[in-house]
């Protein structure tokens, strides 16, 4: 079995075009940022994407009426990544019904503690959406063997103690620390932060089962002709596949 890529967009005017060109070039799971006026977890790629979109007028709404319109013509699996505060003001109910009928697999909410997180599956135990767990390298052997043990979808490592698409060396416990997940995990175990090329992806695809690829894409569809980022994501399948 190949690893798992995994590539982010920002859901703003032109994420669904943007969706089936990282579809076609062979992404298993695709992120869509929903923007948020108060990031915690992103760089500053990220942030200035988000803050287009929201300028240019796109919300949650928006982003689920294009999900439903076009969730046929769409290959690959996709989830949300979103702040816990856009789904508080949807309300949590509908907000899931919603995932449900726009065809979203999962649910990555940064700012949604494990605690919470397990109150919210408790809350709505019919749900159909995966909530994907994050660990982060500062977290403990025994939280992160109580976060692993119930996780659902995959579990998104942390690379480095830092935002995404910030520049610097992987964390030194971050082998150790995936073997440690995946010894009491039947999910997928992927990374995330600061990759950006096929160096990377085969130094973390060697011991992660896929990788997370976040601001570099986003930088990628942003300034990019479209042939040249469809290379760049075939360059980064490509060695997934060797693995």
């Amino acid at each position: 079995m190949s690893k798992l890529f995994i590539p982010y967009i920002m859901g703003d005017l032109k994420f669904i075009e943007n969706l089936k060109t990282l579809s076609e070039a062979g992404a298993d799971i695709i992120e869509i940022g929903v923007p948020f006026s108060d990031p915690v977890a992103d760089g500053s790629t990220i942030m200035n994407a988000g803050a287009k979109a929201i300028e240019a007028g796109v919300n949650i709404n928006f982003i689920f009426e294009k999900l439903i319109q076009y969730k046929e013509t769409i290959s690959s699996k996709y989830v949300l990544m979103t702040y816990y505060n856009i789904i508080s003001s949807y309300g949590e109910n509908e907000f899931l019904k919603k995932c449900e009928e726009a065809g979203v697999y999962g649910l990555i909410i940064p700012d949604l503690p494990f605690e919470l997180t397990q109150k919210f599956k408790k809350d709505y135990p019919n749900k159909n959406i995966k909530i994907i767990s994050i660990i982060a390298m500062t977290t403990s052997k025994d939280r992160i063997e109580r976060i692993a043990k119930k996780a659902e979808g995959f579990i998104y490592t942390v690379t480095m103690n830092a935002t995404t698409g910030e520049n610097g060396q992987f964390h030194p416990e971050l082998q150790r620390k995936i073997q440690l997940i995946k010894g009491v995990t039947d999910v997928p175990v992927v990374a995330g932060f600061g990759i950006r090329n096929q160096e990377h992806v085969k130094d973390i695809g060697r011991i992660a089962d896929g990788v997370v690829i976040g601001s570099e894409i986003v930088k990628k569809f942003a300034e990019n002709k479209p042939d040249e980022t469809f290379q760049y994501l075939r360059s980064i399948r490509m060695p997934l596949d060797q693995i």
